[in-house]
């Protein structure tokens, strides 16, 4: 199965950045319209995550794409495989939270905020797992890096979140998908 390209490069990492910083930002307005009572920011976060979802379904298509290239009974596979249904659920998250926010446009009701919440921590998560895919796999990645690179910085605590997520994936991805 041929691999999804816009200008030569792999188009699902380009179509990323879209729901993330979209979805991101809605949550940013949220916070700052419980903060102000601001009608125009509830209005921003509704109408950036309608652009987080459109995007979200063209980035998720694309994404499939490459799934359906990944062998099977691969590492590459068990971690797309808990990459895509973070993203699945993710998105089932903003289609709740939409339709909750068309009968209640003036204000963020609880249960939207939550969402809206739980969502980025969805798709922060989901990142990770998708940096994996790249990053330490490979996946879409030619191998042609110039030079000396430059050592890793790492934040506080890095060892141990990257602990707990190679934990979880180890416990509940399974390379050849979910078990019935």
């Amino acid at each position: 199965m041929p691999e999804m390209t816009f200008a030569g490069h792999p188009l699902h990492p380009q179509l990323v950045s879209f729901p993330i910083g979209l979805f991101g930002y809605s949550l940013a307005m949220d916070v700052t319209h419980m903060l102000t009572s601001d009608r125009k920011y509830v209005d921003t976060a509704y109408h950036t995550m309608v652009g987080g979802y459109v995007t979200g379904l063209a980035a998720g298509a694309a994404g499939l794409a490459d799934y359906l290239t990944i062998p099977p009974d691969t590492q590459s596979k068990k971690t797309a495989n808990l990459h895509g249904l973070l993203n699945l659920g993710v998105m089932g998250l903003y289609g709740i939270n939409l339709l909750l926010r068309q009968r209640h446009r003036d204000h963020v009701g609880f249960v939207p905020f939550l969402l809206s919440l739980a969502g980025t921590a969805g798709l922060v998560t989901s990142a990770w797992y998708g940096g994996k895919l790249v990053y330490e796999l490979g996946m879409r990645v030619k191998p042609l890096m110039e030079g000396e690179q430059a050592p890793d910085l790492h934040l506080p605590g890095d060892e141990k979140l990257t602990h707990s997520f190679e934990q979880f994936e180890e416990v509940y991805a399974p390379a050849d998908g979910p078990q019935s």
